[in-house]
């Protein structure tokens, strides 16, 4: 008796190891509202950092890029079992609704409040400050997450916010700052920058601090709630601890942002990897 439940053991365990050989990767859409890839090239890092975590597990998942809106990326990631979005911020809503990786694939310094002629502001403010002692109209991207604090601000003030939906229209918000249209748009420094360093008058840009200010904000992988979804933030967890991917997004970040931001991002970013 002994001999054949240590034959059917025997079989029953190469059985199970062939399978899982021979198993299939795990087939997940990746929606984006930015076209992925542009002349072969990566357009933007985190593209750059996503294609290269899976480079780690490549002969573990499939991955199709899939164009969409910031709220249709969304939705779908809701209502099919096979979708992941990347570069997302954590917030209590969305984790609710989502699965998360429990490591940052990107990191930026704080969303800055930016105004356009305006030499009298302060270079610190709260958001209820600009609203109610300056009165000013900001321009956001419906769909995005600037923080679960900006977040809960900006539905609880709506009548002071100019929103534009997609990230194709984040350039519109600034040419309507430049012509007056709104007062301010909340935005990364940096993205701005690069975005309209070739425009006329950027002298009269300034960049405000919102308080309370972060040191640090983080875009994460975030993935159906689902046995899909589960499988694939296992698999981009393993890959973002990967020591190639991390020293290649930290040593990317430490080359992307100036000296007064790049100490406080490197630290957050690798803090983030300790806990």
């Amino acid at each position: 008796m002994k001999t054949y439940s240590l034959v059917f053991l025997i079989l029953f365990n190469l059985a199970f190891l062939s399978s899982t050989a021979n198993s299939e990767p795990l087939e997940i859409k990746v929606m984006d509202d930015f076209i992925p890839q542009a002349n072969g090239k990566p357009r933007n890092e985190a593209t750059i950092f996503l294609l290269e975590a899976i480079k780690e597990i490549q002969n573990e998942i499939n991955i199709q890029f899939v164009p969409a809106s910031r709220l249709r990326e969304w939705k779908q990631l809701s209502m099919l079992p096979d979708v992941c979005l990347y570069n997302k911020l954590k917030t209590p809503e969305r984790e609710a609704n989502a699965l998360f990786t429990r490591y940052p694939i990107m990191a930026f310094p704080a969303n800055r409040l930016i105004v356009f002629n305006m030499p009298t502001l302060p270079d610190s403010l709260s958001l209820e400050k600009a609203i109610n002692d300056y009165d000013l109209t900001i321009g956001v991207t419906s769909g995005r997450s600037y923080s679960a604090d900006i977040d809960t601000f900006i539905k609880n003030n709506e009548k002071h916010f100019f929103k534009l939906e997609g990230a194709t229209n984040a350039s519109r918000l600034g040419q309507m700052l430049f012509q007056n249209k709104i007062d301010a748009i909340i935005e990364y420094r940096d993205v701005f920058i690069n975005r309209y360093q070739r425009a006329a008058r950027t002298d009269k840009i300034r960049y405000l601090t919102i308080e309370p200010d972060q040191a640090a904000v983080f875009g994460y992988i975030a993935c159906s709630p689902s046995p899909q979804g589960r499988q694939a933030i296992a698999l981009f967890d393993r890959a973002l601890q990967s020591e190639r991917v991390k020293t290649l997004i930290s040593k990317r970040l430490s080359e992307l942002f100036p000296a007064p931001e790049q100490k406080v991002i490197i630290e957050a970013f690798n803090n983030a990897y300790v806990h």
